[in-house]
């Protein structure tokens, strides 16, 4: 039995809303073939999300199938499932869909570009916990006091009362794991420590999820973050921290692009930094610029003023120009919101 503090009252699956959690279960339960969807260029929530909840579903019988517009780094090869994940779907027939860790189905990229007739038209579920989701489905749970998608299906799992097999619970807590940076991020809870307890308890064990994914260096990823690092930038008396990270830096490397993971977060825990930039170089020219950000800075809303999103602390979006275009016009934006903002 699951005792609360003094003060407070009820168990912590009652902060999702209960008709909503009941009317996507329903969904789930109704259908035969479910495709689950992990938003493009995967992290750790994405892919443990739709890889926890899928195993969760064939115990119940249903098809369920993973995919993704790329496949998951080569980081997450211990995830249970991983190896299964679709970037393509073939076979169309699904009777549900159920899109996880983002609120708009242009996140799942390719995946929608070339299914776009099945997806517009489908039976959605949308679990995602950023603050920017509107939602894209006919069910809709959207919860941003959890610090990730997969916590709000281990909510919803208890909620229900259904159990969660070992490796479902490595699926969902490496989510957990991985959008927390192991329980460091301010956006971990009570709640979410409520959650990731009861996976602990199915079996999942947080240590043989932290030491692959933030222990165990490659040597290309010790030489990328080399190439990154010396070429860190700052401005606005320290408070305004960047760098890039080119295709050159990867051919040089012998570095593959997920290889990046880490490093925003690196960046704004310089001395001093209240805003970190990531201007990442796409093969495809456009730059990927990752966000994070220090109280008072919403990195979320500095995100959405080019069109991304994401959490308070840690966001992103794709810049439509060259890299030294961005550079010119998203460092101008951030030191403008520097001096609108005198130092605390």
């Amino acid at each position: 039995m699951m005792t609360q503090p003094a003060g407070q009252s009820g168990s912590p699956v009652e902060h999702l809303d209960g008709k909503q959690v009941r009317a996507a279960w329903a969904l789930m339960m109704n259908a035969r073939r479910i495709l689950l969807l992990a938003h493009e260029h995967p992290d750790g929530d994405a892919l443990g999300s739709a890889l926890g909840l899928a195993l969760v579903l064939r115990g119940f019988g249903k098809t369920s199938v993973v995919a993704c517009a790329d496949p998951p780094p080569p980081v997450y090869a211990f995830v249970p499932g991983a190896s299964e994940v679709q970037t393509d779907l073939g076979d169309e027939s699904f009777d549900l869909v159920v899109a996880l860790d983002a609120g708009d189905l242009s996140r799942y990229g390719a995946l929608y570009e070339r299914h776009r007739a099945l997806l517009d038209h489908a039976r959605i579920v949308n679990i995602d916990h950023h603050v920017t989701s509107q939602g894209c489905g006919e069910v809709n749970i959207i919860d941003v006091a959890s610090a990730a998608t997969a916590e709000i299906i281990t909510l919803m799992l208890m909620q229900l009362d259904v159990s969660i097999s070992r490796d479902a619970a490595v699926c969902l807590l490496t989510g957990i794991v991985t959008d927390t940076r192991a329980f460091e991020f301010s956006a971990t809870t009570p709640r979410t420590l409520e959650a990731a307890a009861h996976l602990m308890r199915a079996g999942a064990v947080p240590a043989e999820i932290v030491k692959p994914v933030y222990r165990i260096n490659s040597l290309p990823k010790v030489r990328l973050w080399g190439h990154v690092l010396k070429a860190v930038e700052s401005a606005a008396g320290g408070r305004l921290v960047w760098s890039c990270l080119t295709q050159d830096m990867l051919q040089q490397s012998s570095a593959t692009a997920d290889l990046d993971d880490g490093l925003p977060s690196y960046l704004i825990d310089i001395q001093g930094a209240q805003i970190a930039a990531l201007f990442k170089e796409h093969a495809d020219g456009y730059p990927r610029v990752s966000l994070r950000t220090v109280h008072p800075y919403d990195a979320a809303a500095l995100a959405a003023h080019f069109g991304g999103g994401g959490h308070v602390r840690a966001a992103g979006f794709t810049f439509q120009g060259t890299l030294a275009d961005a550079l010119h016009v998203v460092l101008a934006y951030l030191e403008q919101q520097l001096q609108e903002q005198q130092p605390l």
